[in-house]
């Protein structure tokens, strides 16, 4: 069974390594808000904002305080309505899927058994804190997958319609059939001079073939510069640059780089076919099966909400 804690691990690693400093004793606990006949407490919440809020970006973390509040309540109200029907539901977590658990998150962060003690201790939790969360996180992962996962299926016609309309999303990049005289570097003055040559013969009209063969110093000279057709991403960051800005039979300005001088010819663009539905099926299917996921989920959450005896203190 221990593949199934695996979601419920990240959030407890998150809890883990977030929270470095224990609740303030000097909050003078209260109950903010009641889910059916569960209460949080804003020691709860105070908790959790400091975990999601040691998680965020600075921009976010000097967001209004009121407003991370209430979209942290809104968390525990969710978690609430989970655990209260995974309950319901009769969904049972062992002490063996918990110690498999604790087990994982050590190997991923490469704690011993002394050190996972001293995270905790600096966090403020016990052991059996600890515990007891990870008892609630793997509930949460179990409810899901017997209430939504195991319930979702793809069919394959669902993939193939989203593949023929979407292959705008899965083309293959362009290829761009290019041709270049390169004169590496040496004694400056002849390097101008062989530049010289070489521009004032496409100013009268030489093939740019020709100049390759007789001034390139590229492998590809012999073949007049073709170095068939490439991608972008292939090119260094100067030539692809220029390149995109090119239109085919356009030649591009010597291009300046350490190695020597660039001269680059754009013959043929080819647009990127979509790759083959094989390629992609796995793609779509992890897609759509999100897709699904997040409706159920989110239609479920709303049901729950509207039936459930929800009160704000806060």
């Amino acid at each position: 069974m221990k593949a199934q804690p695996k979601p419920a691990i990240v959030i407890c690693v998150l809890f883990l390594l977030c929270v470095v400093l224990p609740v303030r004793s000097e909050i003078v606990d209260r109950i903010i808000a009641i889910v059916n006949d569960q209460v949080i407490t804003l020691s709860e919440l105070e908790t959790s904002m400091k975990v999601i809020t040691r998680g965020l970006r600075e921009d976010l973390r000097a967001e209004d305080r009121n407003t991370r509040a209430s979209l942290v309540l809104d968390l525990l109200i969710e978690d609430a309505l989970i655990k209260q029907s995974a309950e319901r539901m009769g969904i049972e977590v062992s002490e063996a899927e918990i110690d498999n658990a604790i087990e994982d998150v050590k190997e991923r962060n490469g704690l011993t058994d002394d050190a996972l003690m001293e995270v905790l201790e600096r966090s403020g939790l016990t052991y059996k804190q600890y515990r007891d969360r990870l008892r609630e996180d793997i509930r949460k992962a179990k409810f899901m997958d017997a209430q939504f996962r195991s319930r979702i299926k793809i069919k394959e016609e669902d993939i193939e319609e989203y593949y023929r309309s979407h292959k705008e999303e899965f083309l293959l990049p362009a290829t761009y059939r290019l041709r270049i005289i390169l004169l590496e570097r040496g004694e400056e003055e002849l390097l101008e001079r062989r530049l010289k040559a070489v521009l004032e013969g496409l100013k009268e009209g030489r093939p740019f073939e020709e100049l390759a063969r007789e001034f390139s110093d590229a492998p590809s000279s012999r073949a007049g510069g073709d170095i068939g057709y490439t991608e972008l991403e292939e090119l260094s960051p100067l030539i692809r640059g220029v390149v995109e800005r090119l239109k085919p039979g356009e030649i591009s300005p010597p291009l300046r780089t350490p190695g020597g001088i660039y001269i680059v010819q754009l013959v043929d663009v080819k647009e990127g076919k979509p790759r083959p539905l094989e390629e992609v099926k796995h793609i779509i299917r992890e897609r759509l099966f999100k897709r699904a996921f997040d409706e159920r989920y989110r239609a479920w959450l709303e049901y729950m909400k509207k039936v459930a005896h929800i009160e704000i203190r806060l």
